[in-house]
């Protein structure tokens, strides 16, 4: 089953307003509940598996991004793309679900977590009475563990402006924050020159690193929970934060940093439109702000998928990625996802008696949200071994795409050569060298081999294999983190898509390293692992 090109008037019917459609329904199982539906399909009809020639063995470049493209078109405004909780999150877990079954894996099933959902349903902001083009931040104004249903009221917060900069402790403490809103430059505080002291490896044979894109950080770890907490402590009743380093667009859809529980509203303004602000409060002897913002964050079903290849043994290695995203997501992750299709139709192809260890395929809902469906995995699979699989090793795929660059706030420019990746490892010496050498007989340049060892004895990998290391699964993570990620401009066309094979051998050579090599072996032990922070 492919949804693919040559099918959007199936997907267009898939997210009509009358139906969640025929294709997928019979994936969801007792849970199509959910969804309206005049659909009867079979389900074996639906998820049958795949015997075509284009089913064996390492699949081509179209199927994989054609596989990409099912995802991005099952994301949707009107379904909430697939944002954990909404129609759209669960489409995309049945058609996980269903690619899986068809490419022939065993006990293809639902892990399911309860997790948040956080809509805005209208917001705006004026200064002195001009409208200030704003976006608002994601899982702000909440009720502190507690669903919320939020609102600045009929008419909006009319509060007085105040800029506090990079926000620093000082800042904040001579702005007089109480009661007003602040505004301040949001960072990225993570730049590739970031991870040099990590680096093992670096194939960049054209020495395309050496420019100032390297001191660009990318849009993941921010000021955002520092900054905002420290204002909300000194009285502060909302921030505009202004995306200093970002690329001319609002649309930063943040993640939801755990330890922080934002509880005033919060909006981004581009670089631009920072700038217009300041501009306009410089001109204003006491700045007037109202801003509106209204919506709710409700808890949240979130799916997980599951599927198994076994083998000779339940030593386990478990190959990964997320399914969930704020927008369109091709790249974040319909790339990853796609890559761990790549992984199960490779490794279904071959006889189930050439596999000396089981190997589990999963796809996370929860990245965005808190990711509980990632913490309660390892619960049940690792740390309180519920089930018979042994995990030994973790490789986690994300981020195939192609470089993302801006200059001082200007439009988003799309560079014809992959993101800057890291491949974040602590595995041991020999299957670290069959790494390198599969990654320099692929050609998979503007890759940097990163130790993860330090990190997953501290508190985790900036990646979504985050838990498994820190519970002392030796992993492997790839890695990129181009600007446009958390962005509605992560479309199809920032896909990398000649780089989809050679990812797909490079880890596919890997795991077959891993297969035949003694567990005990695989990883450089952790002294203390730790779940992670």
């Amino acid at each position: 089953m492919r949804l693919g090109r040559n099918r959007k008037s199936a997907i267009t019917v898939l997210v009509s307003i009358i139906s969640v459609a025929s294709l997928l329904v019979a994936c969801l199982g007792s849970e199509s509940k959910n969804f309206p539906t005049t659909a009867s399909a079979s389900r074996d009809s639906v998820c049958a598996k795949d015997t075509g020639p284009a089913s064996v063995g390492m699949p081509s470049t179209e199927r994989i991004y054609g596989w990409i493209e099912d995802i991005v078109e099952l994301s949707r405004p009107e379904t909430g793309f697939r944002r954990t909780g909404t129609p759209g999150a669960a489409l995309a877990a049945a058609y996980v679900k269903c690619r899986f079954e068809a490419l022939g894996l065993q006990d293809v099933h639902y892990e399911t977590v309860t997790s948040w959902n956080w809509q805005a349903k209208r917001w705006g902001m004026t200064l002195d009475g001009q409208k200030i083009d704003v976006f608002p931040s994601a899982h702000s104004f909440v009720t502190a563990k507690k669903p919320s249903t939020f609102s600045t009221g009929p008419n909006g917060l009319d509060a007085e402006l105040v800029d506090i900069g990079l926000g620093t402790p000082i800042e904040i403490a001579l702005a007089n924050v109480k009661g007003k809103v602040v505004v301040f430059d949001l960072k990225f505080l993570l730049p590739t020159t970031g991870l040099a002291p990590l680096m093992e490896f670096l194939w960049d044979p054209a020495l395309t690193v050496l420019d100032d894109t390297i001191l660009v950080g990318n849009p993941y770890i921010t000021t955002i929970s520092t900054v905002v907490q420290q204002a909300t402590d000194a009285g502060a009743i909302g921030f505009v934060g202004v995306l200093a380093d970002y690329f001319d667009s609002n649309k930063y859809y943040n993640e939801f940093y755990r330890r922080t529980e934002v509880t005033i509203p919060g909006f981004w303004v581009s670089p631009k439109e920072g700038a217009r602000l300041r501009s306009l409060m410089k001109a204003s002897s006491q700045p007037k702000a109202n801003l509106i913002l209204e919506g709710t964050r409700t808890e949240a079903l979130a799916r997980s998928v599951i599927g198994f290849l076994p083998g000779k043994s339940k030593d386990t290695i478990m190959i990964q990625s997320h399914h969930d995203s704020v927008f369109y997501g091709a790249v974040e992750d319909g790339s990853g996802t796609a890559s761990v299709f790549a992984q199960a139709q490779y490794f279904a192809s071959q006889p189930a008696n050439s596999r000396e260890k089981t190997l589990m395929f999963a796809t996370f809902d929860t990245h965005f949200t808190g990711y509980q469906g990632h913490m309660e995995f390892v619960r049940k699979y690792i740390t309180d071994k519920e089930t018979p699989y042994n995990i030994v090793a973790n490789v986690t795929l994300e981020h195939v795409g192609k470089q993302g660059v801006s200059k001082n706030g200007g439009p988003l420019e799309v560079r014809d050569q992959p993101e800057l990746r890291g491949i974040m490892q602590n595995l041991g010496l020999a299957l670290k060298g069959t790494l390198i050498s599969s990654i320099i007989r692929h050609d998979l340049r503007r890759t940097a081999l990163l130790s993860a060892h330090a990190l997953c004895s501290v508190g985790g990998l900036p990646t979504d294999a985050s838990f498994v290391c820190s519970a002392g699964v030796p992993t492997v993570s790839l890695i990129a983190g181009p600007n446009y990620l958390y962005d509605l401009a992560d479309t199809l066309d920032k896909v990398d898509k000649e780089q989809l094979v050679p990812v797909a051998k490079v880890f596919a050579e890997l795991i077959e390293a891993i297969e035949t090599t003694p567990s005990n072996l695989i990883g450089v032990p952790l002294p203390n692992p730790v779940l992670a922070l």
